[in-house]
C-alpha cells in the first residue's frame, strides 16, 4: 500500500482509531463510519464523537485512510496495510530502545517470561521459516 518512508509513527489515541478502522475492515465491514466504530469498540466511548472525528481527520490527512460519503455518513478505509505499520514500529522500537539488537528484545521477551510456550513453538516456526530463505 504505502512505502515505508513514507510511515509516521502515529500517537496513541490516533493509533487507536486506526486499529479500530483496521479490524472492522479485516472483518469484511465496507462502510466503516464514526458511528460504527464508537458502536463496535466500546473503549472509544471515553472519547466524545466530535473527538473521533478530530482523530479521523488526522489519519486521513496524514494518508492513513481515505473517505467516501455515503448517503449522510462519511465512510472510511484504510490505505495503509496494518501489518506493514507493525514492521515499521516494531523496527522503529528495536532502533530506538535496542539500538538495532533484535537479539536483545527477544531475549529479554523470554527471560522475562513474557512469551508462553505456544509463543515459542510459533517462533522456532518463524525461524524456520526463514532459515530456509
Amino acid at each position: 500500500m504505502s512505502d515505508n518512508k513514507d510511515f509516521i509513527k502515529l500517537p496513541e489515541s490516533e493509533l487507536e482509531v486506526m486499529q479500530a478502522i483496521w479490524a472492522l475492515n479485516a472483518e469484511g465491514e465496507k462502510f466503516v463510519s464514526a458511528g460504527l466504530i464508537m458502536k463496535r469498540f466500546p473503549a472509544l466511548c471515553r472519547l466524545k464523537l466530535t473527538t473521533v472525528l478530530t482523530l479521523i481527520t488526522r489519519l486521513q490527512n496524514k494518508g492513513f485512510i481515505s473517505s467516501e460519503k455515503l448517503s449522510r455518513a462519511n465512510c472510511y478505509k484504510p490505505l495503509i496495510d496494518a501489518d506493514e505499520y507493525r514492521r515499521f514500529v516494531a523496527g522503529d522500537f528495536v532502533e530506538r530502545v535496542y539500538v538495532g539488537n533484535r537479539l536483545g528484545l527477544i531475549s529479554n521477551l523470554i527471560e522475562a517470561d513474557d512469551l508462553s510456550a505456544e509463543d515459542i513453538a510459533e517462533l522456532k516456526k518463524v525461524i524456520a521459516e526463514a532459515e530456509k530463505k
